[in-house]
């Protein structure tokens, strides 16, 4: 303050202007500092957003094969009591198993694909899709979100990532019993490795009953996606698509349930 008192007039002005241009500089800087903060905020939130409507979908392509799943449950149950009552009948004579699980008409009628090997054990295509979650964790782009959400998040990956290890049980133990399908004869070896395959396929049945549907759908409404109305319009789609092309399922799969209507 001294240093100031001694300081002429034009030099106490030329002091206050360079001051003011140390102000607004400093204040400038600040101010394009809060403002590229904001908008590296927004391009966050927007990429949050992106990313979680991404994810949405994709649990709803889950939930769907899920749905499905329990509507031809009943049918698996079938296939596998007349496997089991076929095999522990004990004759070595195999006579092959060549009617469709699911469907009356054949396969290449109700869907145009012709095929060597009809199967024993047909199941319908079912990804149990995780690429938006593995996508939106490898970007960071949900990293804005609130650590609740996410651990809800996680929990029902888990849950997929279960479905996803049950299915390929599943698959690999339904590839055993395709060899049902062609007459042989049986040694007790090939007996024992189908009985293990069939204890597999329903083991995997009840999983996906157990831990499926309406389990997925409580998961989805406590993150807010209440999807009732999207899931009667797969429904009505899909039951439109099968009058097309005119596939005519088996008496025990049943019309698909909405689960959120359940709830």
């Amino acid at each position: 303050m001294a240093l100031l008192r001694e300081l002429t007039g034009e030099q106490k002005r030329t002091f206050s202007h360079w001051a003011m241009e140390l102000v607004i500089v400093v204040a400038g800087v600040l101010i394009a500092l809060w403002v590229q903060q904001w908008a590296e905020g927004r391009r966050a939130n927007a990429d949050m957003t992106a990313a979680e409507e991404a994810i949405h979908e994709e649990v709803r392509g889950n939930l769907w094969t899920l749905i499905w799943r329990d509507a031809i449950s009943q049918c698996h149950l079938d296939r596998a009591q007349l496997l089991k009552s076929m095999l522990v009948e004990g004759r070595s004579h195999w006579p092959g198993v060549t009617e469709d699980a699911l469907i009356q008409n054949t396969l290449s009628e109700a869907t145009g694909v012709q095929t060597v090997v009809p199967g024993v054990y047909q199941r319908p295509f079912d990804d149990f899709s995780t690429a938006a979650w593995e996508s939106a964790l490898a970007t960071g782009a949900l990293k804005p979100m609130n650590p609740k959400r996410f651990g809800q998040l996680v929990a029902l990956y888990n849950q997929i990532d279960f479905l996803k290890r049950n299915r390929d049980l599943q698959n690999r133990a339904a590839t055993t019993l395709s060899a049902l399908s062609f007459a042989q004869e049986l040694t007790p070896e090939i007996r024992t490795q189908m009985f293990e395959a069939l204890y597999q396929v329903d083991t995997s049945r009840f999983m996906f009953t157990f831990d499926g549907a309406t389990v997925l759908a409580s998961a989805m409404e406590e993150l807010g996606w209440k999807d009732e109305a999207e899931i009667d319009r797969m429904i009505a789609e899909d039951e439109e698509a099968d009058r097309k092309r005119g596939a005519k399922w088996r008496p025990c799969v049943h019309r698909q349930r909405n689960p959120f209507g359940a709830n």
